[in-house]
């Protein structure tokens, strides 16, 4: 058994820390996030806890709203736009791969 005690509260990426065979990332408004990128291998959650989020994926412009959850697959570029003052992202990933992602 794992506990992970007020996880929601540590900005960005948890990996070895965690203990888990995934990767968490916490993310909110206050936290820049990302440019555009891919991932080869590797699928991403992107699950809105608060606040409204807009992310792009490909060409299309998804307007996320608390308790959205987004699977993004392998191959499919994404980058998050805007974030909401209130926003919190919960992101999850399978563990990190050598050389799985690219940047757009």
């Amino acid at each position: 058994m794992k506990i992970l005690r007020q996880l929601l509260k540590k900005e960005g990426w948890h990996f070895a820390e965690t203990g888990l065979p995934v990767q968490v990332g916490v993310k909110s408004a206050d936290t820049p996030f990302g440019g555009k990128h891919l991932h080869k291998t590797m699928a991403e959650y992107f699950l809105l806890l608060e606040g409204n989020l807009r992310l792009q994926v490909n060409d299309e412009i998804l307007e996320m709203k608390q308790g959205d959850l987004i699977l993004v697959e392998p191959g499919e570029a994404h980058q998050v736009l805007h974030g909401s003052p209130d926003a919190r992202l919960l992101l999850l990933m399978p563990a990190a791969v050598a050389n799985d992602k690219v940047e757009l």
